[in-house]
């Protein structure tokens, strides 16, 4: 047998009496003389032998139906990508009795086709649906050692490591990620060995580069959709170091300084677009997600970019405002920080009714008591809770905070208790310690805690009364030392009664409750806020603060803010961020608020409104009748028509009561 075959692509069904031979002398002995066996076969089998794979192994391991259907959902849009492919192979061999199958990177058969023949032959060494394929369980097999070589093979008989595979033969091809170059599957057929075809090996080889190039396309159409959609917080987050990465959590692109975010944060990335950053794959469970993320990598840096039809990727944003130098923006004297420090400076706005709810902060900030705030969705439960922990004895500990309405029960179970390595599938080696940890002589925020799951809730119960905190996996009790803020915009009494929330853990967490404003009740506030966000994105863009269309200004005052301060910001940044010049006008309003001045404006005005001159006392008492005219006698939004608050209103209608004439 002249030995130049060793290197050849195709194997020879001449060969399969000298392969044989050669197959057990290298299981007897490895060193013994193994000569005119392929180099690629003879390589595989010493791989097979160093993993201690038994060449008597009759098949390959299974995974369960569960298991299954998770890995087919996170290799949805691969699957996709090539069933072209595969229907064209499967047209191409339909009578030929083989097998075609579809394998993600770990060897593990993802969809298979075929004659119900061959099938049933197939079944009995599991080639079949969650078969696992892989070189370190089965041995020498085309789509174990084409995911091994990265490269296209044809193994045939005698050639495979285990013995009962031995009367099948195989051609397998790789499928590279066009974008980052990382294996992504094998595309196989396989058939008993009297099957075997010269022609297999390059019908598989023209699949995987069909398959190769529909990912391409596709990757291509929503790249385009992820970057126009990015596109404007490039802009907003212009002083930062941004990256945003797709759906499989593949960087796209990124901007900004990486070594200052390295120095600052511990950033370490890799680097080139196309390479994946770990924990960002949406196809994954958010409990798998979240043990595969770097220890620097701070939730709230992660922002979703989203259009119509979905989630498109994340944009990762890592701050570096604190370190940029920046042109100085001398602010207005109401803004300089004073001397003395208030954990509560931060919390803008002079209303009677913000200032009696700061003062009654204060006076909960140094007892060491769980606080229960309430509040709409934005109105600031967040800033309070962080101005409660600084003011209080624990400021020097930890702030923690968890949003309980955004995790998984799994997932929240591990986010606040913590688990030990080996706990669960994918759990971190060496463990992982949970947020009552992590919050050791601080506090812990616990926002949302309306929404978290009705089972999850007796353990936080237990945690709350007994200050001791088990990790998953584990039986050692730690105890912690830490205080408890939480916040909803619930109506907590509602869901005890719709028995959505346990009674005892409501008084365990409202011990004191704290009632947050919204931002419609205190309209006074407003200009205030503005004038805050102005300076401070002034900062933050490195230019001088925008002046404000009379029209625009109008508008946010008379806009109801549904969404409270973090709507109010997010449009004020979005309108900053668009104006090309030194005035935001009316073309850059966010259409909700547009459309609210253009009805306004369609409203035709009374005639006491029209009056254009007359005595002051009047027209003020005139327009506070047509503002409770209009409101249909509900006092509050009267008073948030008139920018005032609802007592001043009443003192205001006492007065005209007052007046000669009025009864």
């Amino acid at each position: 047998m002249p030995f130049s075959r060793c290197g050849t692509l195709i194997p020879r069904i001449g060969d399969e009496p000298l392969v044989a031979s050669a197959w057990e002398r290298f299981v007897q002995d490895p060193s013994l003389d193994v000569a005119g066996v392929r180099s690629v076969v003879l390589a595989s089998w010493q791989r097979s032998r160093s993993e201690a794979v038994d060449p008597a192994r009759h098949s390959a391991p299974g995974a369960a139906s569960d298991r299954i259907r998770r890995l087919q959902r996170q290799n949805r849009d691969f699957c996709d990508a090539a069933r072209p492919a595969l229907e064209g192979l499967r047209d191409v061999l339909q009578e030929c009795g083989t097998l075609i199958m579809l394998c993600d990177a770990g060897g593990t058969i993802l969809r298979i086709d075929g004659g119900s023949g061959v099938r049933s032959a197939g079944e009995g060494i599991n080639l079949a649906a969650g078969g696992c394929w892989n070189e370190e369980v089965i041995g020498t097999n085309a789509i174990g050692t084409a995911i091994a070589t990265r490269t296209p093979v044809q193994i045939h008989a005698n050639e495979h490591f285990c013995l009962d595979v031995k009367r099948w033969t195989c051609a397998a091809a790789p499928i590279i990620d066009p974008l980052s170059g990382a294996l992504l599957g094998v595309v196989d057929v396989s058939g008993v060995k009297e099957t075997l075809h010269g022609h297999t090996l390059g019908l598989v080889l023209a699949a995987a580069k069909q398959i190769e190039g529909e990912l391409a396309r596709r990757d291509g159409a929503l790249h385009e959709r992820l970057l126009t959609k990015a596109i404007d917080s490039f802009i907003r987050y212009a002083n930062d170091y941004v990256v945003l990465v797709d759906a499989r959590g593949r960087v796209i692109r990124a901007n900004g300084n990486a070594p200052l975010a390295l120095e600052m944060h511990g950033v370490n990335l890799p680097q080139g677009i196309g390479t994946q950053l770990p924990g960002l794959n949406l196809a994954l469970a958010d409990i798998d997600r979240t043990c595969q993320r770097p220890q620097w990598l701070c939730p709230e840096w992660l922002h979703p970019v989203k259009d119509h039809e979905g989630t498109l990727g994340t944009m990762l944003v890592i701050p570096l405002t604190a370190r940029q130098n920046r042109p100085a923006i001398s602010l207005p004297a109401a803004w300089t920080p004073s001397a003395e420090s208030d954990a509560f400076g931060d919390i803008i706005g002079q209303s009677e009714i913000l200032q009696a709810t700061k003062a009654r902060a204060r006076r909960l900030a140094p007892l060491d008591l769980p606080v229960l705030l309430l509040g709409e969705t934005g109105a600031g439960k967040e800033l309070f809770a962080r101005a409660l922990h600084q003011a209080s004895h624990r400021s020097l500990g930890p702030f923690v905070a968890v949003n309980c309405g955004a995790l998984s029960r799994e997932l929240l179970a591990s986010e606040l208790f913590g688990y030990v390595d080996g706990a669960f599938t994918g759990a971190r080696r060496g463990g992982l310690p949970g947020k009552f940890e992590q919050a050791e002589g601080g506090t812990l925020f616990l926002d949302e805690i309306g929404e978290m799951p009705l089972d999850m809730q007796p353990h936080l119960l237990r945690v709350l009364q007994d200050g001791i905190v088990v990790r998953l996996g584990d039986t050692r009790e730690r105890r912690v030392s830490v205080r408890v803020i939480a916040a909803t915009n619930r109506d907590m009494q509602g869901e005890i009664t719709a028995r959505r929330f346990r009674e005892d853990l409501y008084h365990r967490l409202c011990a004191v409750t704290l009632q947050l404003p919204a931002l419609r009740d205190r309209p006074g506030d407003i200009d205030a806020i503005v004038q805050h966000l102005n300076n401070k994105l002034a900062r933050k863009y490195g230019c001088g603060p925008k002046q404000l269309d009379p029209a625009v200004h109008q508008a946010l005052l008379s806009y109801r803010w549904p969404g409270n301060i973090r709507e109010l910001q997010n449009a004020f940044e979005v309108m900053f961020a668009l104006c090309e010049g030194d005035t935001i006008d009316s073309s850059q309003l966010p259409p909700a608020i547009a459309s609210m001045v253009k009805n306004s404006l369609a409203i035709p005005p009374s005639k006491s409104m029209a009056l254009s001159s007359g005595r002051l006392d009047e027209m003020e008492r005139q327009a506070i009748l047509n503002a409770i005219a209009n409101s249909h006698g509900n006092m509050s939004m009267a008073a948030r028509t008139l920018g005032i608050s609802r007592s001043t209103l009443y003192v205001k209608l006492a007065g005209m009561r007052d007046q000669p004439g009025n009864s």
